[in-house]
């Protein structure tokens, strides 16, 4: 019956919202459910004339949006940039959402201590007195971070003194733990774990990594050329006259050294020519100015320190043929003269490096007193060649120079190289030689500037002394000097 109840009701109510019933005057009562229609139909009629909404089309769309007021992007910009809270905060700060705040505008929190200026009651009633003038300090005093701080403190102390009923909190009401960040510390090599049969893999069974041990080198080589050239030329009609010439110079070197525990071996190679235009030389073109062709050898064995007990030899000669001036008569041919000379003594070798880079100091000092110097010329006839020059003697029965000469003496040389840095460099060579009853020194010096790494400006200097040649008749003396300064290509490793 109940069942039945809630069931007429049910028809009644949906009656009633679709008009069939009205609401002011209506009895409620038993209904036949079977002539009542189902809900589903009824809700069928209800949508019959429902259709789903279209979207209008461009044309409505401009129709309608025609009159719609527009901004610029300019304006929008700024009405946002108003509107955007985040940018009320200056950009300095770390965080948008910090707000730093005036201590004095917080709780007040108790932090200990004595309460300084404490006064129950006004020392001068009858003197008004401003407050705050006494917290305020001058100025010109402090800065303005200063009096923000001073003032800050002062009026904590002022309401620790005269209003303490503020104060609600302590400095043991506040949390005493604090959470530290933990540095992240990631190892740099990671350990990963290495599986291995112990069987097959015994430490006992293992052999030790081979032992390199690099190659000791024990020759040491270094070679540099140069090819310095200069040229003068004057006009026919050059007010003051004047020849003009080209000079040519050419020098190569080469060393080749070996050293092993007290062994040292210095082997040096040196080529040196220089060629001239002579232009008062009737019967050529141009002349030899200076042919050298130098071979030198010491073998030493270290005694002690830096002193080594040496042999040493040189061999010395010329290439070229160099004729006098409008004549045939040579001064010098090939292998005329030859220039052998032995000796035994002792050497001290010194090399130095400094603090400022690239400079180098090294010094060969060689002392032969047993020394046999041997001269030779394949050239032996005197009409064709000058043997008086190079200090042959004269046969006493012929009253001519012999074109062998054999000496035995001393012999003294010395050789310096300083490198005051990568591009500046002094080499000098001296050579004394004494039978006697004849001296022979010779004292070389050679100072490089270079531009680049290709191209150097050298001053050379060569002095040489020689008591046992025929002097001259326009030069009367025993000292000889060649001076050159010159420019061109160098190169050496």
């Amino acid at each position: 019956m109940k069942n039945r109840r809630n069931a007429c009701l049910i028809v009644t109510l949906f009656l009633f919202l679709t008009g069939t019933v009205k609401a002011q005057g209506v009895v409620m009562e038993d209904v036949d459910l079977n002539k009542v229609g189902d809900i589903r139909s009824q809700l069928e009629k209800l949508n019959g004339t429902y259709s789903r909404p279209v979207r209008p089309g461009d044309e409505l769309l401009r129709f309608l949006n025609k009159d719609k007021p527009g901004l610029s992007e300019t304006a929008l910009y700024w009405i946002n940039f108003v509107r955007d809270s985040t940018d009320l905060i200056d950009g300095s700060l770390t965080f948008r959402d910090t707000v730093i705040v005036n201590p004095l505008f917080l709780p007040l929190v108790y932090q200990g201590g004595k309460v300084k200026n404490l006064a129950f009651g006004k020392t001068a009633p009858y003197k008004p007195q401003d407050p705050l003038k006494a917290f305020l300090p001058k100025p010109e005093v402090l800065p303005e971070y200063a009096r923000k701080r001073a003032f800050e403190e002062r009026m904590h102390q002022y309401f620790a003194a005269n209003r303490p009923h503020y104060f609600r909190y302590t400095r043991q009401d506040m949390p005493k733990e604090l959470i530290a960040p933990e540095p992240i510390r990631q190892e740099k090599v990671k350990e990963l774990p290495v599986v291995t049969d112990k069987e097959a893999y015994r430490v006992e069974d293992m052999d030790a990594p081979v032992r390199f041990i690099p190659e000791r080198r024990y020759w040491h080589s270094a070679f540099e050329s140069a090819v310095h050239f200069s040229q003068n030329y004057f006009s026919p009609n050059w007010h003051k006259g004047g020849t003009s010439n080209l000079n040519l110079l050419t020098r190569n070197y080469l060393k080749y050294d070996y050293q092993k525990d007290k062994v040292q071996l210095t082997n040096e190679m040196e080529l040196k020519i220089s060629t001239y235009t002579a232009p008062k030389d009737t019967l050529r073109s141009h002349k030899i100015g200076e042919d050298v062709f130098c071979i030198h050898s010491n073998l030493g064995y270290r005694a002690f320190n830096k002193w080594y007990y040496t042999f040493d030899a040189e061999f010395r000669t010329q290439l070229f043929s160099n004729f006098q001036e409008n004549s045939m008569m040579r001064m010098a041919a090939l292998l005329s003269p030859i220039s052998f000379n032995f000796g035994l003594g002792m050497k001290y070798e010194l090399n130095k490096s400094f603090t400022k880079k690239h400079k180098r100091l090294s010094l060969a000092l060689n002392m032969a007193p047993v020394s046999y110097t041997y001269m030779y010329s394949l050239m032996d006839d005197p009409a064709k060649l000058d043997l008086g020059r190079h200090g042959f003697k004269r046969d006493p029965e012929t009253n001519e120079f012999q074109h062998r000469l054999s000496q035995f003496g001393s012999t003294v040389r010395a050789d310096l190289t300083f490198n005051f840095d990568r591009n500046i460099s002094w080499q000098s060579r001296v050579y004394y030689f004494t039978s006697f009853d004849r001296v022979v020194g010779e004292f070389e010096n050679t100072l490089t500037m270079g531009i680049s790494r290709f191209f150097s400006t050298r001053i050379y200097l060569h002095l040489r002394f020689d008591d046992g040649v025929a002097k001259k008749e326009d030069f009367d003396s025993y000292l000889q000097t060649n001076e050159l300064l010159s420019f061109g290509f160098n190169y050496k490793w």
